[in-house]
């Protein structure tokens, strides 16, 4: 039987979400509990990676298992086999042919960045960079990166990594609460620090570095290297995977 799961976790003490020499990942202490409770060496397939220290309230992976559960009894078996930064929030069957990644059609993140005092029980969780920015400019400026877009000045994946560097934004909020912005980007896919590299490109026109046009400039350019702003990962939380059609008025289909 396929099982369709859906993880929250704070990345904070892990390498990441895949599995490293290097590190304790979370795909690592997960498939340990499954081992635990099956018996059997597990192996688990998520909607993608998360870099070191991002966190996720709704990373979706799937795993195959004869054991005779029921998807209650996986939630509380695994929970009590995980630590607690890491919770399992629904386990559901699939169908056979399901895979996590390949269906996945949107994802929606999420980056926090505290502009006012710095809070140290926050530090793990949002950008502290305790000053003020100019959001209506961010706001401005979000709008160029809407839409289908070679995306290769704004990731850290080689061409001959991933070839195809077009993705699919549809939605980009900026807005201010209690003294934090917090972004909001839902598309049909992103690249290795992709979001990390336009949220920081985003936080330089807030800062009044560079003019919101200068983001049209650099999209266009389409050139590796160009950009050279990667914003810190403990603002960004991977909020949502998406596996039916996103209900926007931009057409998910490429240019």
């Amino acid at each position: 039987m396929r099982y369709k799961v859906t993880v929250c976790y704070d990345g904070t003490n892990y390498c990441g979400w895949q599995v490293q020499k290097n590190g304790t990942s979370i795909q690592t202490v997960i498939e340990h509990a499954l081992e635990v409770i099956t018996k059997t060496p597990s192996s688990i397939a998520s909607s993608g990676r998360t870099d070191a220290k991002v966190h996720a309230r709704g990373q979706v992976f799937h795993f195959d298992s004869d054991a005779n559960l029921k998807e209650d009894q996986w939630v509380k078996a695994l929970n009590a086999n995980l630590p607690e930064d890491i919770v399992i929030r629904s386990v559901e069957k699939a169908d056979d042919l399901f895979h996590s990644r390949f269906d996945a059609v949107w994802k929606r993140y999420s980056y926090t960045v505290n502009m006012g005092e710095y809070d140290p029980f926050k530090r793990h969780y949002e950008y502290e960079y305790n000053r003020r920015l100019d959001v209506r400019s961010m706001r401005e400026a979000s709008k160029y990166l809407i839409g289908t877009h070679d995306f290769s000045a704004f990731n850290a994946n080689s061409p001959e990594e991933r070839p195809n560097q077009v993705r699919t934004i549809y939605e980009i909020t900026v807005r201010e609460s209690k003294g934090r912005v917090i972004l909001e980007y839902v598309g049909n896919g992103f690249l290795r620090y992709m979001v990390r590299m336009m949220t920081q490109t985003l936080i330089e026109v807030g800062k009044k570095k560079i003019k919101p046009e200068k983001v049209k400039e650099l999209l266009d350019a389409a050139k590796k290297n160009s950009v050279p702003f990667n914003a810190p990962p403990e603002g960004l939380c991977l909020e949502e995977v998406g596996y039916t059609e996103y209900e926007s008025g931009i057409s998910p289909v490429s240019k």
